[in-house]
This record gives structure tokens, sequence and C-alpha cells, in this order.
């Protein structure tokens, strides 16, 4: 049974096409049928799919066109419509197809696996010609909460939208896992940043594939080439689409050991490719606060061959449940459309030397005709209602279903996030505290040129030691895509001898303040250098607006003056006047000129970026023109493995070595805890600067457990996440060479007894989704083990 009807209405458009809109329903029961194809053929040929509301909406010329409907586990429908000018509307009801059980039949394998064998192997016969493609994309991600938590009230229900995004996207792929979107045209609800939306949801989330990545975590997808090893396929039953049978298959995981989804899969039975996927992962896939989290996507065959997404819905839900104080709902809807593949065309490679996604300039104006003709999936009620609301509660303080403290707790947080996005480089540029400048106050700019460059400052002044500071750099890319660039650097700063990243400037900030536990050793650095990098591989998100090629090459020269830094402040709010600052080790102060060379493969220093990495970094000080003559190499590594399914190793290797007269603040010291709290990969029952030495190495070895039995220990409030176990085990080692200029005692491991450094500990993983504690028994320099905690950020 299929039922239709349509009216001519008048609608406003910024172009000469016509409007084609409706809604389809179910024939029977009158609900709204989401994921339904619409084709339209004739004067251009367009596609379209309904929203959850069942909805649709295209833009044609005028003329005749032939419309087919079509749905998994609903009879296709065909109509033949003159398009007239304005537009016309066009109400479709499909009819269920008929649906036949799966027969009873004694065997040793059901007949769902052994469809899906044959899908799985013709995955496998194709998936290597598909080497590329290019397609069109449209992405909306509606966010919305409870009342309170949204700020306002839209009248309906509990429930009110708090922000919407929207992009239209050229996407990319390029095996074996390159991924490219350019955002066409974007808007947003005024309460978002137009610089904050980079919604792109391209084919990088595709059940087909082997993998699907949530939060960060690989889940085996039922199409992966061992899907029949961890899943049961039972077949359900099969019906009729326009000629063609669907099998309807439930999908159901083997093991609660193994990252894995429930749910079903539509395929087709002739072709052996999938039509529609509903999936939900297992409580092995930690979702934060125990979100619920569906993925609904369909897909279309092309070439008799390859099986590719169409559309997508991600529905996701959850409570943040706080100290069982309150419990903020929020719930994320992400739709996408994808159109107009084109499979194995030529791309320019340099597409994927971008970032993941890129906003094209034509973006940042909004352009009616685009919207008007590109439109493939219409807006709701609500989110229409949503954009004015939205403006106008913004425009209306008033209106505001807030409290006036909530109202002056988001006018504190907006001022200070504008510090953390460009032109600013950050809020630590602007306040800082150590033992040596003591209160520190300043500006951090970056500015991007017109002519292929960036340029930047930071400028302050440190209170205590009444000293200016100004670090200038100027950095100027050699082509279009910034892998080249030549960079010249100005300063007078304060420099740190350590390692700067494992306690960075917040984390010096916070203790040094708080309780006059300062982790740096500082000297005063004036100079300048001139540097050349090459990176390649796409851009990765570092912090901010930062971003980095995974791999670089980095050489250059740079001239400086070394001066002493003493102790000059004397304050914390915790601590009397009686308690002083740990001393700034002594340096060997003069000229130096150096030589700096360093490589870079999938790793930065700054966070982790790979599963695996390292970096190689050397120094040599020209003997007629330095102070000491002296050369160095660096070693710095990480690798991340899984050990079972449920089960990662992290591996950290570290190492330096000196040959010459080196001075002191060129020594390396074992990184360690500080004030109970800890970096990744440090000492966490080491004192703080315990051991120094111009040659050292470290190993550290974390091995996680997972959660043991995933979903049992999800306490509410404390650990919805799931607490991981893990367990430790570290070794360091220092030494100085004849030749080491040592201008006062320094403590090396190969002056004590036992020549190392080693502990070992065990720690609990992502308590309250974002904290680790740890427990760890010193074996070295003491007679008995010395045992301490520690607290970090959770290790993802």
């Amino acid at each position: 049974m299929i039922a239709f009807c349509f009216n001519v209405h008048a609608y406003a458009s910024a172009s000469d096409l016509s409007v084609l809109r409706g809604s389809i329903t179910d024939a029977e029961t009158g609900e709204p049928l989401k994921f339904v194809t619409i084709r339209a053929i004739g004067p251009e040929s367009k596609a379209a799919v309904t929203s959850k509301q069942g909805s649709y909406l295209l833009r044609l010329k005028e003329g005749e066109y032939t419309l087919t409907f079509s749905m998994v586990g609903y009879t296709s429908a065909t109509k033949h419509i003159t398009l007239p000018k304005p537009g016309l509307t066009l109400n479709m009801q499909l009819s269920q197809s008929a649906f036949r059980s799966a027969e009873v039949i004694v065997s040793a394998e059901d007949p769902g696996v052994k469809l899906m064998r044959s899908v799985l192997q013709k995955k496998q016969l194709w998936r290597d010609s598909l080497q590329r493609y290019t397609y069109m994309l449209y992405t909306k991600f509606v966010v919305s909460a409870d009342t309170l938590t949204a700020g306002r009230s839209s009248g309906r229900n509990d429930t009110s939208i708090f922000s919407i995004l929207e992009s239209y996207s050229k996407g990319y792929f390029s095996k074996p896992d390159k991924f490219f979107n350019e955002i066409l045209q974007k808007r947003q609800t005024a309460n978002i940043p137009p610089q904050a939306n980079f919604v792109a949801f391209g084919t990088n989330i595709n059940c087909y594939e082997d993998f699907v990545s949530i939060t960060g975590e690989e889940v085996f997808s039922p199409f992966h080439p061992d899907a029949l090893d961890f899943y049961d396929f039972v077949l359900e039953g099969t019906s009729l689409d326009d000629g063609e049978e669907i099998a309807k298959i439930i999908v159901q995981p083997k093991t609660s050991q193994r990252r894995l989804f429930s749910g079903i899969i539509q395929i087709q039975k002739r072709t052996f490719a999938p039509i529609f996927v509903s999936l939900i992962p297992n409580r092995a896939v930690k979702l934060p606060f125990d979100a619920s989290f569906v993925i609904e996507q369909s897909f279309q065959e092309f070439d008799n061959r390859y099986s590719l997404p169409v559309s997508l819905r991600i529905y996701s839900s959850l409570s943040a449940e706080i100290l069982f104080l309150f419990a903020p709902r929020v719930d994320i809807t992400i739709e996408t459309v994808a159109y107009d593949y084109a499979i194995n065309t030529d791309i320019n490679p340099d597409v994927f030397e971008q970032r993941r996604v890129e906003v094209n300039e034509k973006a940042q104006v909004f352009d009616t005709t685009f919207w008007n003709e590109q439109a493939v999936l219409p807006l709701k009620e609500e989110e229409e209602q949503a954009y004015v609301q939205i403006q106008r509660a913004l425009d209306d303080p008033d209106s505001l279903a807030t409290s006036a403290f909530n109202t002056l707790l988001g006018d504190v947080s907006r001022f200070f996030q504008q510090f953390q996005r460009r032109p600013f480089t950050g809020f630590e540029n602007i306040l800082r505290y150590n033992r040596v400048h003591g209160a520190y106050t300043g500006i951090g700019l970056q500015f991007s040129q017109d002519f292929n460059a960036e340029t930047g400052i930071q400028a302050g002044y440190g209170w205590s030691d009444k000293r200016p500071y100004i670090d200038l750099f100027h950095r100027q890319f050699l082509d279009k895509t910034k892998k080249h660039f030549i960079e010249a650097q100005a300063y007078s700063t304060l420099s740190r001898r350590d390692n700067p990243y494992v306690i960075g400037v917040n984390g010096i900030n916070v203790l040094s303040f708080l309780f006059k536990n300062d982790y740096g050793d500082y000297f005063y650095n004036r100079g300048g250098g001139l540097y050349y990098e090459y990176g390649w591989g796409q851009l990765r998100f570092l912090r901010r607006d930062e971003f980095i090629r995974p791999s670089a090459i980095r050489i250059g020269i740079r001239h400086e003056r070394h001066d002493p830094a003493f102790v000059n402040a004397n304050f914390a709010v915790f601590a009397s006047d009686s308690v002083t600052f740990r001393g700034n080790p002594l340096i060997a102060p003069g000229d130096y000129t150096m030589m700096n060379g360093e490589f870079r493969y999938q790793f930065t220093p700054f966070r982790r970026i790979s599963t695996g990495g390292f970096i190689i970094s050397g120094t040599h000080a020209i003997t007629s023109l330095s102070e000491m003559s002296f050369s160095q190499v660096g070693f710095q590594s990480f690798l991340r493995t899984m050990t079972l399914p449920l089960w990662r190793l992290d591996l950290r290797v570290t190492g330096g070595w000196s040959w010459g007269d080196v001075p002191p603040q060129r020594f390396y010291s074992l990184e360690s805890s500080i004030s109970s709290t800890a970096g990744d990969g440090v000492f966490r029952g080491m004192n703080v600067k315990e051991f120094y030495g111009d040659r050292f190495a470290a190993v550290s070895l974390e091995h996680s457990f997972g959660e043991v039995i995933p979903g049992v220990l999800r306490i509410p409030s404390i650990a919805s996440f799931g607490i991981e176990f893990i367990l430790t085990g570290s070794m360091g080692w220092t030494d100085f060479s004849r030749a080491a200029v040592l201008l006062q005692q320094l403590p090396s491991t190969s002056q004590t007894n036992d020549m190392y450094y080693y502990e070992t500990g065990i720690a609990l993983n992502r308590i309250l989704l974002f904290f680790r504690l740890d427990f760890s028994a010193r074996h070295s320099q003491r007679l008995q083990p010395e045992y301490r905690f520690t607290i970090s950020s959770a290790t993802f």
C-alpha cells in the first residue's frame, strides 16, 4: 500500500530552484520514518534522506522528475511529478515489506553466520581496489540539556536545545587512513563562536571498516576480518525491498573482554552488501559517566563492489552526576548525509598535508544560495526555533533561566577563555609565579600574516627580580602546505635546564604560589637563533590553536648569553617565612654559540600523538665562539602496544650523552613527582632533582589491565568511566664524565651503592574520569622500601 498527497506552496528562495519537501510515515502506524532515501531523476539528479521526524527537502530545477522512496524493511515507492515554480509538498506513506522469519534448521552453523562469512569475503576481495574517493558531506551537531544546564527554557518540556552546529564540506579519503574535510559553508547558534565550528564527521566514522573509534578507543566492528570469532550472528528473518531480499541479522558479542558492539545488521542477500546497521557498544567500551551511545548508519553500494556510508546518526546521552550533589544531563545528536561520491578519482596528495578539517575562507560568509541549493536534511521545528530563541536569549539576558551567580560565573569564564584563543597565546603568558622572578605579568600574542607567515611576541616583567622579559619569533613558510619554514628568534628570558614538559608553567605557578615547591632549574638566557624545519604527515592538534606535524627535521644555529639566576621570592599561601624555596643550581656564565639538529618521528614532547614514535636531538657548542666546548645527543621514545584485547603496555625510553666541557646548565636530571603530583613517565618515588648527570638513561613500563571485569567497578559519581588497574616499573641511571664542569656538589645514581634508581607501583586510573592515583615503592638507595602516594591526570 502506498499513499501520497501534494500541494503547491509559495516558498521564498534565494535562487531559481524549486523546493520539494514533505514527510514520510509508516502506512499502518503513522509513525515518521527516518533514513528513507529519496532520489530525484529529471533535469538534474539529486538525493536526500529523511530526518528523525521523517521530513525531507530537495531543491531542484523545475520540470518533470521520477522520484523513488526507499528504505530497508519497506516497499519502495515511485512517483512521477511535474515540479512547478516555486515548489511542491509531497507527503508519502510506505508499507512494511512482508517479513519472513528465519526457518528453523538444525545445523551446526546459523544461517546468519553463513551469510556474514560471504559478506566478509566480499569485503576482503574488493577492499584493496578501493584506494581513494571524494564526497560531499552535510553534518549537523545538536547539543540538548536539561533546562538548568541549558540556561533557558524552550517551554516544551524539561529539555532544551543548547547549541546547534551545521556544515557542508568536501571530503577526501586515501588509504590507508588519510582523511580530510574542507568546510565550504557553516552556521551555528549565536552562543557558539564561529571559530569553534569545525563540525565535519566524515567517513572516518564507518561501521563497515574493521574498527570504529569511540572516545579514542578502537572498537572491533561486525565487519572486522575476524568478526566470526568475536560475534554471534543470528538470522532473524528476511524481507523484500523493491524485489531484493534483505536479511536482518542480530549481532551479539561473544565476550565482554573485548571492545565490541551489539545490535542489528541488514544485508542485501544477492550482493552481500550492508544496507543498514544499528549498533550499541558493549561495557568494555568505557564511555564517560556510563553514557548511552547508539550508532545508526546506512550504506549504498557503488560499482557493485564498494559499500560506502550515505547517512549516519549518532545519539548519546549522559548524566554527569558529580559527587551525588547535582546531575546535569546532556544529549548529543550527530546526523550526517554523504553524497556525490567519486570513486578512485585523482586526489592531490597535498590535500592530506593539512589539518583533518579546514575551513574555506568563503565559509566565513553565510551563502543563502548555497544552503538552498545543497539542502539535504531539513531542520526540525524545534531546531529552527532554537536558532531564534538562543539569539533572543543573548539579546535579552533577563530571559535566561539562570541565577545571577551563574551569569557572573559565565562572564568570568568567558573572560578567561578569550586568553586561550588567538591572538592570545594562553593565560600562562599573562600571569606567572616562581622562585626567581616571583610574580610575573605580561602578554603573549601570535598573528598569522597574509604573506604565509606567523609572528609572535611574549613580553612581561618579573616583580621580584625586577627584570623585563621578551621573546620574539617570526616564522616564514616556504610553501602553501606549510611543510617548510624558516624561523628567526630573539629573546631575553628565564630558561629551564630541566625538561619543561614534565611540570609545565601552570603547574609551577600553582605549586610555587601555594607551597613554595618550584620544580624548575633556571638561568637567564639572552640571544637569538635561526632555524629551518621540514615536516611531514597530516597536521595534528597540539593545544589551543596550535597544530604540529607528527614528523619533522629541524636544524639551526643560535647564539646565547647565559647568566645565573637566584631565588628572589619568598611568599607562598600555605608556607611560612621560615620555609624557603629550593636553591637554584649554579651555572657557568658566558657566551655560547651552538648548532642544533632534531629528528622527530610520530612524536612530540607536548603530548602523545601516536602509538609509537621517537625524537633524536643533537647540540654542538662551537669552540671558538663559546665559553666552553661540548656536544650532546638526546633521545626520547614512546611505544604503546596491546598485550590482550583490553590490556595495553606503555614503554618510555629516554637518554642523553655528553662529550667535552659540559656546563651545569646543560646537565640532565631524572624527572620526578613534586608535592604528591606527577607527570607522565616520571619517577614517582624520587625526591625533586635528586639525581643529576651529563649522561643519563631512563626506562619506564606501565601495563594496564583494564577494568579486569568490565562494568563491575563503575561506582556512580566516582568511577562511572570504569577504574583501570595499572602496574608500573621504572629504572634510571645518571653519571658525570670527567670533563663535566661541576661548580657545586650534585649527586648522581652512579655515586650510590645501588648504581641505579628503581621503583615499582600500582595505579588506579580514571577515578572521576580525570584522575589517577599511584602507590609507588622505591627499592633503591634505601634499606627498606619507601612508599609514596601520588596523584596525576588520568592516562588515556
